[in-house]
């Protein structure tokens, strides 16, 4: 009677990492299981659907002391196999079956495999390299260190050149509505003159 691990290996020996094909099948079933779980009906074409039903609450006996238990109302995962399952069981074995691609392949799966276990390199080896960027990245933290304040001075001296500008144009602004207010009432009070003389 074939478990997952057989049934993984028939996968891998389809063309598939047995990985891979452990991996696809873990998917599977916790996939269908979360559905279920959350109350929701699979339906996997040809194959069958799975679905979550509602057992009430019964009356059971012992078989073996005859005693009567009370059972309490569950939720029971349901099979119903679908008509291609039905075929091929009818049927028999049939046809070996083709081979597959590298379940690897498919996101997500390929994350499963385990890393490769760390190999031991040369003392010379490691020291070198590790040792160059870790150079590179003070002197790096060094010269950003120094040019922090220089940054800093230029970022506050171009502030206050904003700032010297935008007050200018304010000021002058304000000096040219001054001005035409003047000019207007200069302009109010010829125009009023005008009009009494000719009175």
């Amino acid at each position: 009677m074939p478990g997952k691990s057989q049934i993984a290996d028939r996968i891998a020996a389809r063309g598939a990492t047995k990985v891979s094909a452990l991996a696809a099948v873990e998917a599977v079933l916790d996939e269908i299981t979360s559905a279920l779980a959350a109350g929701e009906r699979v339906t996997l074409t040809g194959f069958g659907t799975f679905e979550a039903a509602g057992r009430a609450a019964r009356t059971a006996r012992n078989p073996r002391t005859g005693e009567t238990l009370e059972v309490a109302a569950t939720t029971v995962a349901r099979f119903h196999p679908g008509a291609g399952l039905r075929a091929r069981v009818a049927a028999g074995a049939g046809e070996p079956l083709g081979t597959v691609a590298d379940l690897g392949s498919l996101q997500g799966l390929a994350a499963v495999e385990p890393a490769p276990e760390p190999t031991v390199a040369p003392p010379t080896l490691t020291a070198k390299p590790t040792a160059a960027p870790k150079a590179k990245a003070t002197a790096k933290t060094k010269a950003t260190a120094k040019a922090t304040p220089k940054a800093k001075a230029k970022a506050e001296a171009k502030k206050a050149e904003v700032k010297k500008r935008a007050d200018a144009a304010k000021k002058a602004d304000a000096k040219k509505r001054a001005d035409a207010k003047k000019a207007q009432a200069k302009a109010k009070k010829k125009s009023g003159k005008g009009h009494t003389k000719k009175k």
